[in-house]
């Protein structure tokens, strides 16, 4: 039994068990039923998908619940593309408006800038009412900066859009360079073929600016056993001097007029391009354009004179292309 009276001592052992306990089972009662693996409002379920390859076991990926549209939407400021800096087209860009320009103008803006710059010229000369000069800025492009395709198609489209507005570039008949343009066959040529080359005459004058004169000749014969679909030929000539020609392009002609028209153009046209790319010209690529609308917007007024003085400049045989001072226009014409 134990004492009535007097001091009971509990040993130490006891009471630290006590207090433990005690502990312990507050905590238990108390956090049983949270989870501190999962923070709220996220649901950590393992599934099929996620699962690490290298160990087999589920990996376990946060899905968020709740609606997305809740979520705070991202400032348009940091979602907005940069948008590249533009330098203005300066007076210096624009050149002297008060002279006349020349077949050259804007050539050494085109050695030193891209294309793209080209077009913005041209857009800002014609903002100021100098359509000439906004033509000769495309024409540049053609010229003299690298081929592209869609900027060459681009610049083809501009020309054949200022082209008709404006004047000629030369207006003196008496200035104008004389070509023959010789088809060679070895049959009578049908009045169709005649026709197709006096339009071919007038499409290159025409691209040319007036300053070439075209004259068509036709040399035919009766070979004996000739066939009807035979191949032509076709080449320029200076009408003073025959022994100076151009290439000679051979090729078949279909009995459509209208297509032996566009073949005999892109023949002209491949054999031209050919031929001032040996002098400093950028070479032609392929274009989804014709061949009548590849002599008019892919061989410029410059590059038709440079042509043209080519042959009446050399003595014999294949040309050169001659150098020469600039021509100026003037847009009161």
């Amino acid at each position: 039994m134990l004492p009535t009276s007097g001091i009971v001592r509990i040993h130490w052992a006891i009471v630290l068990l006590a207090v433990i306990g005690a502990i312990s089972v507050t905590w238990y009662v108390r956090t049983k039923d949270l989870n501190f693996l999962q923070p709220e409002g996220i649901d950590l379920s393992a599934d099929r998908e996620n699962t690490n390859i290298a160990t087999g076991t589920a990996s376990v990926q946060p899905t968020l619940s709740g609606d997305p549209e809740s979520q705070p939407p991202v400032p348009e400021e940091s979602v907005r593309p940069v948008e590249p800096k533009v330098t203005p087209i300066t007076e210096e860009d624009l050149g002297d408006l008060d002279a006349a320009p020349g077949l050259k103008s804007y050539q050494d803006f085109a050695r030193n800038h891209p294309a793209d710059r080209l077009f913005e010229l041209s857009s800002a000369l014609r903002s100021k009412g100098h359509f000439q000069r906004a033509l000769l800025a495309i024409e540049r492009v053609v010229d003299t900066c690298a081929p592209d395709a869609k900027l060459l198609t681009e610049a083809g489209l501009g020309i054949s859009a200022l082209t008709p507005t404006l004047p000629r570039w030369n207006v003196d008949p008496a200035a104008e360079i004389p070509l023959n343009l010789i088809l060679s066959l070895a049959r009578p040529a049908p009045d169709s073929l005649k026709k197709t080359l006096v339009d071919l005459a007038l499409t290159i004058r025409e691209s040319s600016g007036d300053q070439i004169e075209i004259i068509p000749v036709v040399k035919s014969s009766e070979t004996p056993g000739a066939s009807p679909d035979g191949p032509v030929a076709l080449w320029f000539s200076p009408v003073d001097n025959d022994e100076v020609t151009s290439s000679v392009i051979t090729t078949r002609l279909a009995s459509n007029p209208d297509q032996a028209y566009s073949t005999l153009a892109l023949a002209l046209f491949k054999a031209i391009r050919s031929s001032l790319g040996g002098h400093g010209y950028p070479p032609a690529i392929e274009l989804e354009f014709d061949g009548p609308n590849l002599l008019k917007t892919q061989i410029t007024r410059l590059m038709w004179r440079d042509f043209a003085h080519s042959l009446t400049t050399a003595t014999r045989g294949t040309p050169e292309i001659a150098g020469g001072d600039d021509e100026n226009f003037s847009e009161e014409n």
